[in-house]
């Protein structure tokens, strides 16, 4: 039994924290497989320019963000955390649950997306794009339709003893725009943080009351967004998907110390390993949030059309 004052689960794992992390699901007391603790972590001798600074020490991974403290992730089971003492302790999710599990996830061997997910027809379609794309608002109007969350920006796949590829669960909140909360039912959810926080980028971070699934869903499709006048599908070919799929990975967003060759190589083998047996394709999607939200019966008939051919 952890001693921990706080208890959750996130991305498949039970979780002991010495801090409460409000958007992720409470849990009983149990043994913890990751612990988050509090630490003394000494940080830069520098002012770095960037609002957050990831480096590769000795004693594990660091990744320090500017006026809000030091994360290191020790090992595969262990979170270090040193918050400066201005810092509101109730938004420590937004970077703990992110960059820091970005990297707790990578390290255990993961293959770690920039996306979100959401289970249509009992597998998971993963949805990757640039800024602007329109991942976010996607998944948002699929899950206001009624399709579960999986996960949102951070998207762990993990290849099982038995070859299948699943996509591990999350936590039940997400990011949302102004304009997408009209699309929710009144009292489905609850703004941890308005979109004029300071740490939100223009979003809301909201809390969803709807169940999310709690065990690990298994691959359906990962979509690579564009926008046009109707929906269509185009699959990759296997170059575009590894491109893809490196592309769109959440671990060299990190920075220099993420891309040195050693690092860049160990990403891309576990890339080609997993590319092969992923379903990818260049997903057009029609413009406008009621299209979008027809988006599901679209992709879960096309899924079924794959399977028959299969």
């Amino acid at each position: 039994m952890s001693g921990a004052g706080f208890h959750f689960r996130a991305y498949g794992l039970t979780i002991g924290s010495d801090f409460e992390v409000l958007e992720a699901e409470a849990i009983a007391p149990s043994r913890p497989e990751l612990t988050i603790r509090r630490a003394d972590i000494p940080g830069s001798v520098f002012r770095f320019d960037d609002f957050r600074n990831y480096r590769i020490t000795p004693d594990g991974d660091l990744i320090e963000f500017q006026d809000v403290g030091r994360f290191l992730v020790r090992n595969p089971t262990a979170i270090e955390v040193d918050v400066e003492p201005q810092f509101d302790r109730r938004l420590i999710g937004m970077p703990l649950l992110g960059p820091v599990f970005s990297v707790l996830l990578h390290r255990q061997g993961l293959l770690v997306l920039h996306g979100s997910a959401v289970m249509i027809g009992g597998t998971a379609h993963v949805f990757l794009g640039d800024k602007g794309s329109g991942k976010s608002t996607t998944a948002a109007a699929l899950i206001a339709s009624g399709f579960p969350l999986i996960s949102d920006d951070v998207v762990a796949i993990e290849r099982l003893s038995s070859g299948q590829l699943v996509v591990r669960p999350g936590y039940p909140a997400m990011k949302l725009d102004k304009h997408m909360f009209s699309s929710f039912p009144k009292g489905s959810y609850t703004v941890l943080q308005p979109d004029d926080g300071c740490y939100t980028a223009g979003k809301s971070r909201v809390r969803l009351k709807a169940r999310m699934p709690r065990a690990a869903v298994p691959l359906g499709r990962i979509h690579c967004l564009a926008r046009g006048t109707r929906n269509a599908i185009r699959p990759l070919s296997q170059p575009e998907k590894l491109h893809a799929l490196i592309r769109f990975s959440h671990y060299p967003r990190l920075g220099p110390a993420a891309n040195v060759p050693a690092q860049s190589a160990r990403l891309f083998a576990r890339a080609a390993a997993l590319a092969p047996h992923i379903d990818a394709d260049i997903l057009t999607v029609k413009h406008g949030l009621e299209e979008i939200s027809q988006l599901g019966p679209f992709l879960a008939c096309e899924t079924e059309n794959a399977r028959a051919f299969a």
